[in-house]
């Protein structure tokens, strides 16, 4: 397998190489990424390469002193310049003084960079790795396999399990603290092209700054540590200046802002340990955004079982009794009390335990379907899953504040709703056996006729005039079991004053004559 050094001053671009192509499935491997000559040569003289891809243009060692140096000490080596429009010259001397090919950096596509490099000649085809065989691809392995592994085990000891690992480690000294980085949560999640690109740039500045390790990326979490060197008692500064370079890097090139999280200072063999220390660390993100979160000063609790019971048991007492504000003024003043700050685990709970009383009202006090609970509540609905796409306590505040007022709304409309149609209901109840007007009923309740007649159906399902043709018949029924009533009678006391119109709706709304009716009673 070929390996391939990368260098280019713009960060840019290093990572656009980086992830243009699958390197190792085309038989590539990247061995270093560089920002500078200096850099590159460096490495150079530790581990051997087998092709360079440089710009020309760098601020103090340019690409013309990096390829002679490159040569001199290796003559083996291939180049491959990385050239941009106003290039042309620099690339003419380039090819003059030995490089193999060109290509432009700001037009190149996959096929066309695949094309330059399965071109090369590369002497002997070097497999490419350092000169202890086997010490990058066992590297490789472990930093995998620590990774799995501490997962599941918080106390593995690396000593056990990952010995050139801990060798690599230990060059720094003898302890170190476990780091994870992740972008800051937002609702829309980040592509995997983005998170990718933070792979990357995070690898390329942790393999050029000392007493750094990066393991890789799991469960949107990227994983290294950081060792203390020897006889060095605070590493507390040097964090937040490594912090301080990877959230300018991802600020600048990704438009991302950076959370990082470290555990305790601890002995390799509990790395494991300030894993979880780390990771905990990080969820600070969710009260104080981004930023870097020592776990000495973190303190993060569960919710003990009896407090949980107490704050649902006051949650739906408030949410039954329509006590909307209140319950949202209580969660406020409990999430923003800086001594008492709770995992964000917690919190996710006691929303979609909110989330789930809200529903239940709607549907079982109010009959609301899924369809119209779904119209008022919007981008919230269904109302237990809002709070899980949630990353920062801005933002679960902000969902609370809409769910509760959109409860509270809800609640009122329908409230309202059954209110004027109960009223108009009760007085039909009273008034059928009179001449009765749906202008009537619409004065009783305070609407116009029109407006009256278009919410008496979406209402109840029916237009007011069957409602009103409804309860006449059911009583003109009564009547008939429980009276020896002639039919002009009933008519008139159910309020028709023609017989013979009251005998069609009759038949129309029993499917039978008042005779048949009478007979079959």
């Amino acid at each position: 397998m070929r390996k391939v050094m990368i260098v280019d001053d713009e960060a840019l671009v290093r990572i656009g190489l980086q992830s243009i192509i699958d390197w190792e499935s085309r038989g590539y491997r990247i061995g270093g990424v560089f920002k500078n000559g200096e850099e590159a040569v460096r490495a150079a003289a530790e581990e051997k390469f087998d092709i360079v891809l440089t710009d020309i243009r760098m601020p103090g060692m340019d690409g013309f002193a990096l390829i002679r140096e490159l040569k001199r000490l290796d003559p083996s080596l291939r180049f491959i310049i990385l050239s941009s429009y106003s290039d042309f010259e620099y690339t003419r001397q380039a090819i003059q003084a030995g490089v193999n090919d060109y290509i432009s950096k700001y037009e190149m596509e996959p096929e066309e960079l695949l094309r330059v490099l399965d071109a090369l000649s590369v002497n002997g085809e070097r497999s490419g790795v350092p000169e202890t065989a086997g010490e990058a691809g066992s590297l490789d392995d472990e930093r995998a396999a620590w990774l799995t592994r501490t997962k599941e085990d918080r106390d593995a000891r690396l000593s056990e399990h990952c010995p050139a690992l801990l060798e690599r480690l230990g060059r720094w000294g003898g302890e170190a603290r476990w780091v994870v980085l992740m972008p800051l949560p937002r609702t829309s999640d980040y592509s995997q092209t983005e998170r990718k690109a933070m792979a990357l740039q995070t690898e390329e500045i942790f393999s050029r700054l000392d007493g750094l390790e990066y393991f890789g990326e799991q469960d949107g979490l990227l994983h290294g540590a950081c060792a203390l060197r020897e006889g060095e008692q605070d590493d507390s500064i040097r964090l937040r200046q490594i912090a301080e370079e990877l959230t300018a890097a991802w600020a600048k090139n990704l438009n991302v802002a950076l959370v990082a999280g470290a555990g305790n200072s601890v002995t390799f063999d509990r790395l494991g340990q300030s894993r979880k220390d780390a990771e905990r660390a990080a969820q600070m993100c969710f009260y104080d955004g981004a930023g870097i979160y020592l776990a000495e000063h973190v303190v993060l609790r569960e919710m003990a079982e009896q407090e949980r019971l107490e704050l649902y048991r006051q949650a739906k007492n408030k949410i039954d009794f329509l006590h909307f504000e209140q319950l949202g003024d209580e969660i406020r003043r409990r999430i923003g009390d800086p001594a008492a700050r709770l995992l964000p685990a917690e919190w996710q709970r006691v929303g979609e335990m909110i989330a789930t009383h809200l529903m239940n009202l709607m549907i079982e006090r109010y009959e609301s379907d899924p369809e119209s609970l779904r119209d008022r509540f919007g981008a919230a609905w269904p109302l237990n899953e809002a709070f899980r796409k949630l990353g920062t306590q801005a933002e679960f505040v902000g969902m609370l504040q809409e769910m509760l007022a959109r409860a509270q709304e809800a609640a009122s409309s329908l409230h309202a709703s059954r209110g004027w149609v109960a009223k108009a209901k009760a007085f039909v109840e009273s008034r059928y056996g009179e001449p009765l007007r749906l202008e009537d009923a619409a004065e009783h309740v305070s609407f116009s006729p029109s407006h009256f007649s278009q919410r008496f159906r979406q209402e109840t399902g029916e237009a007011f005039s069957d409602y009103l043709t409804r309860i006449r018949i059911r009583e003109a029924i009564r009547l008939y079991n429980e009276t020896e009533l002639s039919t002009e009678e009933i008519a008139a006391r159910v309020g028709y004053l023609n017989a013979n119109y009251f005998i069609k709706v009759f038949k129309r709304m029993t499917g039978q004559t008042v005779k048949q009716f009478k007979s079959r009673s």
